[in-house]
């Protein structure tokens, strides 16, 4: 047993050691995200020049940070309590969690006799930690950090990714930089969109009794916009219900309207109808002043209302937009 194998190797570790208390905790500037990938054990330390106790190492899935995770909270604890000033995030290029295989990981589980209901209604991709390319994954993680209310202002985060091959690290997002818009969204990996009809099935014979997928897009959406007043809320949703009827009176945007309709009602997965809204914003922004505008304004005003309004309450605000602006 591997247990029985700790046991035994430590006895020989402990037999040859004089006993050596450890230091007085000290202060740790500097804190890493990376992926729980064993294949990294040996590689990430001498990639970033860090000596042991030189960093706060944090291991997640993917490297991901999600608002809420456990990852999170060690941050916040590591803030005030070993004075983290700076968060690096750090992806890495064979990241498993990019191809996440939803089917595998059903069919294992429930060969290991777990059924899908102790995953409780989640999406699995959402539940694991997938994410849609490492440098996209690494983007959602900063966004996560500097979106945390609980985290100071002060603290500085960038993220990286490691070419595990060669181990050359190339700069994501220098500390500082704005993050790019959909930055907070985590897109379904493509390898899984279209949804894999043999998991589905699966999925749907153990999901919990009276669960199932809420059909309207702002169901997908964490509503980062609960803290606001009901007033506040109230004008912003209509600021965003503004834009899209100024879209929607052209004709190349009434179509493009119609087409996203469309394809979110044949996209079950909320991740990827998030990735569908993201896009069409982003395509929106760029091409009408007024949606950008709308974006701008709406991001203002949520912070001023003290519900720290990030790319994707921006989302949330549009989704519900949409779901109520017409068929």
């Amino acid at each position: 047993m591997l247990f029985e194998a700790i046991l035994e190797r430590n006895r020989a570790f402990a037999a040859g050691r004089a006993a050596e208390p450890l230091p007085p905790p000290a202060q740790i500037g500097l804190a890493v995200v990376a992926c729980l990938d064993p294949r990294l054990d040996g590689l990430l330390r001498p990639a970033l020049g860090l000596e042991p106790g030189r960093a706060l190492l944090i291991r997640t899935p993917g490297a991901g940070v999600r608002p809420e995770s456990g990852a999170l909270r060690s941050l916040g604890v590591a803030a005030y309590l070993l004075g983290l000033t700076e968060v690096v995030v750090v992806g890495h290029t064979s990241c498993r969690m990019a191809s996440f295989d939803t089917a595998t990981f059903i069919d294992t589980f429930r060969r290991r006799g777990v059924p899908r209901e102790a995953f409780g209604s989640e999406d699995l991709r959402i539940w694991a930690g997938a994410i849609p390319d490492p440098k996209r994954g690494v983007l959602a993680s900063v966004a996560a950090v500097a979106e945390a209310p609980f985290l100071p202002r002060d603290l500085r985060v960038g993220g990286l990714l490691l070419d595990d091959a060669t181990g050359a690290l190339e700069v994501v997002l220098r500390p500082g930089e704005a993050l790019p818009a959909g930055a907070a969204v985590q897109p379904a990996p493509e390898a899984a969109a279209p949804e894999n009809p043999a998991a589905e099935r699966r999925a749907a014979e153990d999901r919990p009794a009276g669960s199932q997928a809420r059909p309207p897009l702002a169901a997908a959406a964490t509503s980062v916009t609960a803290a606001a007043p009901p007033a506040a809320k109230d004008a912003m949703l209509e600021a965003a219900r503004s834009a899209l009827r100024s879209l929607a009176a052209t004709r190349e945007w009434s179509d493009e309207i119609r087409r996203l309709r469309s394809e979110l009602q044949r996209t079950r997965n909320p991740l990827a109808r998030l990735a569908l809204l993201e896009k069409f914003i982003g395509r929106a922004a760029a091409r009408s002043q007024e949606v950008s505008d709308t974006l701008r304004r709406l991001k203002r005003e949520g912070v001023g209302a003290g519900s720290r309004l990030g790319q994707g309450g921006l989302l949330e605000l549009f989704s519900r937009a949409l779901d109520e602006e017409g068929p």
